[in-house]
């Protein structure tokens, strides 16, 4: 083999060791990646949920309250009207 050859040879070499390490590198950035967005995902949906529970409990507390105004107005209407005594 030749100088020349043996010069080529080497940086064939250099160049593939370069090329597969920059390789693992951004596969292991993109399985990194992937990992952020799934925990993600998972906060999302636990979130959604959360959100979703604390909309029905909003839901039924409004209605309680606008029982209790109406509730309020009869009683109101009675107390006045001297029908307690």
């Amino acid at each position: 083999m030749t100088e020349l050859e043996g010069q080529l040879t080497a940086a064939l070499k250099r160049l593939s060791g370069q090329y597969e390490r920059e390789r693992r590198r951004r596969s292991e950035q993109a399985e990194a990646l992937h990992e952020q967005v799934e925990a993600l995902r998972r906060r999302v949906e636990r979130q959604n949920a959360r959100s979703e529970t604390l909309k029905k409990q909003v839901e039924r507390l409004s209605g309680q309250v606008t029982r209790l105004t109406e509730g309020s107005g009869t009683f109101g209407g009675r107390y006045r009207g001297g029908g307690w005594r």
